[in-house]
This record gives C-alpha cells, sequence and structure tokens, in this order.
C-alpha cells in the first residue's frame, strides 16, 4: 500500500519575519548619521551642479543675444568732434565721404568674427601710419610720428594716441586681449576722428 505523502504547509510567520527584518535594516539605515552625512553630501554636490548648470545657461544667452545684436544694427561711427573737442559716443553718424581704404576697414566690424575687428583697428594703425608719413611726421614708428607732432598742427593727437594704445594692446598682448565689437567700433571712431582731421574723410 502506497503512503500518503504529508502536506507541506507555507510557513507565513517566517516570510513575515524576514520582510519586517529587512524593513527595520533599511529604517534603521535612512535614519543613521552615516545615511544623514551621505544624503548631505549628494544633495550637496547636485545643488552645485544644478547652479552651474543654470548659470551657464544664463551666460550662453547673454552671448547668444550680444551676437545678435549686430546683424539687427547698423555699423555707424561716431560724429565728427565739434569746436569743444567732446564726441558724442552715443549717436554715432557715418562719414560722408569714404575712400576704399576706410570703407574695407569699416566693413569688417560687420563680420562675426572676432579676429576681422582685431585687422580693423591693426589696418586703421597702418592707414594713420601712412598718412603721416605723407604730411611729412619724423619718425621710425608710428609713436616716433606722434610725440613728434603738437596739438596746434594736429588737433586730434591726444584721440590718435588713444586708438594707438589699443592697437599696441592688440598686437602684444594677442588673444589675451579681449576684444568686443562694441569696444572695436569706439576704437575705430577715434581713428575716423583723426582721419577727419587729417584730410583723409569728410
Amino acid at each position: 500500500m502506497a503512503q500518503t505523502p504529508e502536506p507541506v504547509f507555507l510557513n507565513l510567520e517566517y516570510i513575515f519575519n524576514i520582510i519586517y527584518t529587512l524593513f527595520a535594516k533599511i529604517g534603521a539605515y535612512i535614519f543613521s548619521e552615516q545615511f544623514v552625512r551621505t544624503f548631505e553630501i549628494v544633495a550637496s554636490v547636485l545643488i552645485v551642479l544644478l547652479i552651474t548648470s543654470v548659470l551657464y545657461s544664463l551666460v550662453r544667452l547673454y552671448e547668444i543675444e550680444q551676437e545678435g545684436k549686430p546683424k539687427k544694427q547698423p555699423l555707424a561711427l561716431f560724429s565728427p568732434p565739434t569746436s569743444s573737442a567732446k564726441v558724442n559716443v552715443e549717436q554715432p553718424t557715418p562719414s560722408k565721404k569714404e575712400n576704399q581704404t576706410w570703407t574695407l576697414i569699416r566693413t569688417k566690424l560687420l563680420s562675426d568674427v572676432h579676429s576681422d575687428w582685431r585687422l580693423a583697428i591693426i589696418e586703421a594703425d597702418i592707414y594713420l601710419d601712412r598718412l603721416l608719413n605723407d604730411r611729412g611726421a619724423h619718425g621710425d614708428t608710428l609713436g616716433d610720428k606722434l610725440k613728434s607732432m603738437n596739438e596746434n598742427d594736429f588737433p586730434s593727437l591726444n584721440i590718435a594716441w588713444e586708438a594707438h594704445k589699443v592697437r599696441n594692446r592688440i598686437a602684444h598682448d594677442g588673444q589675451d586681449y579681449t576684444l568686443t565689437q562694441p569696444e572695436a567700433r569706439r576704437v575705430l571712431s577715434y581713428y575716423e576722428i583723426v582721419f577727419r582731421d587729417l584730410g583723409a574723410i569728410e
């Protein structure tokens, strides 16, 4: 006669005990000092990353906005100096007469390439040097020629010096010197004043 197998019963008490022990350990860890320290470290790192991300996004939005402005605004340089030697730097007006050299120099300010703005200032400085040569200025360099002149014969002498100083910073500091488009426009406006003073443009 075959033996009848004994029934197998599920030990629910044992299972519930395992679940309870597991949750008890988890709860104990969550409220432990070690978990709090770990949570503080992770939260601090996440906050720093979030702040960095927000700041980077704001900076990029500002850069994109600034890069887009030149395309919407026409190029205009400053108006010629008045008898009081005051220059209006807020409301620029283009020159009425433009020679080919000056036109090509100003055109470079329309470019989105930063190196073109630098090149525009360097070329304007070279053009100034040539104009002074034509007027008999003495000296091996443009700086020497400016030193040989006086304000009685050259009213915009100080303005020429200011423009030439920026050119020197571009040449000597290279990429370490940050040149923005508004700054390039301001410097070229100085050259425009000087060129008018020398009769190269009107």
